[in-house]
């Protein structure tokens, strides 16, 4: 977190004022009354890595807290009009009566690069879970799943409007890990109070459904689910971007070029062709995927950690080494007997 720009030169400054401890006061008054279990999982984390508790609070409404900061609160390295995040992940959802594919790309900054972790847990009378984890924040802000079925990945929307002292992403998420089913996890996920929005891949495992979920600030949210008359395969892509919820958002370059470049490309019909897209480097400001070799041509987003296949079909999923178009399999992650072992030949 030292190496955190953002945290040091503009969050922890604005919460040491008044105003900002204020605004964190609200933010954490709400978290201990809805999800007192989850800020007991924070101070944990806080004592056992000796970072104060706000600092390692911050870093889990990050988004929520740096937009709840008031452009009048001046910093020299974050003036209010570089304060928002630049946004990167990307989705592709593939369906037929016979194909059940959502491919992930999780990306970052580069603070976050070797710095993240499988968390394999059974806490309490939970279900027991798989998250993929950025260290010192809640699992997960990236994509997991438990063994009621429920399985995930996430990527950040913003809405203009954020209602300050609401719910943070992280929460959600890490409350979405404890799903009894899928209804049980439409319901986590469009709880009420939210402070900002969130995109979500929810899928049904056993069931082979996925749903397309955005949600904002002010307890508004669009479900889609993925349905198929025919044995065509249909495809989708989301960036970081409201696609469906028709609402304010500021528009991000990142996002908008991802976008575009997706509309000059062929639909997917494969996972494999999937894999290509999400290793699409060809706009070389804004690629889809983020490396070296994007940054030695100008990329100016940040990196990506890994790319991720859930397939229902097979129950399971594939994470990547590299850029995922070289189909250079890393990781098989069982859904159903949740584990992570390293891919062989073949998988």
């Amino acid at each position: 977190m030292q190496l955190n720009t953002k945290l040091q030169t503009l969050l922890l400054p604005f919460a040491q004022t008044p105003m900002g401890r204020k605004v964190l006061d609200q933010y954490l008054m709400v978290h201990r009354a809805v999800f007192p279990q989850y800020v007991e999982e924070l101070e944990g984390i806080a004592e056992g890595s000796n970072v104060p508790f706000r600092t390692i609070f911050i870093e889990n409404i990050v988004e929520e807290f740096s937009n709840s900061i008031p452009s009048s609160f001046q910093s020299d390295v974050f003036p209010a009009d570089a304060r928002h995040p630049v946004l990167r992940c990307s989705d592709i959802i593939l369906t037929s009566s016979e194909v059940h594919v959502v491919a992930h790309n999780e990306d970052s900054g580069e603070v976050d690069v070797n710095r993240t972790a499988i968390i394999i847990a059974k806490i309490a009378d939970e279900p027991k879970f798989v998250a993929y984890t950025y260290l010192g924040d809640l699992p997960s802000g990236a994509f997991g799943f438990n063994e009621n079925g429920v399985a995930f990945t996430l990527n950040f929307v913003q809405p203009s409007e954020i209602f300050v002292g609401g719910l943070g992403r992280g929460f959600i998420s890490r409350d979405l890990l404890t799903a009894k089913n899928a209804g049980d996890a439409i319901e986590i996920i469009t709880r009420s109070g939210q402070a900002a929005g969130h995109n979500f891949q929810l899928m049904d495992v056993p069931a082979k459904r996925v749903w397309n979920i955005e949600v904002a600030s002010f307890n508004r949210h669009m479900i889609y689910e993925f349905n198929y008359e025919a044995n065509a395969v249909s495809a989708f892509f989301h960036a970081n971007q409201y696609q469906r919820l028709h609402i304010a958002q500021p528009p991000y370059q990142s996002s908008l070029h991802r976008l575009r470049r997706y509309s000059e490309l062929s639909p997917p019909e494969t996972i494999d062709k999937a894999l290509t897209i999400l290793g699409d480097q060809e706009d070389h400001s804004w690629p889809v995927f983020h490396d070296s070799q994007s940054h030695a041509r100008g990329d100016l987003s940040g990196w990506t950690l890994t790319t991720i296949v859930f397939d229902l079909d097979e129950g399971n999923a594939v994470s990547y080494l590299g850029n995922p178009a070289r189909l250079r399999k890393k990781l098989k992650w069982d859904l159903f007997n949740l584990t992570v072992l390293p891919a062989t030949h073949g998988i």
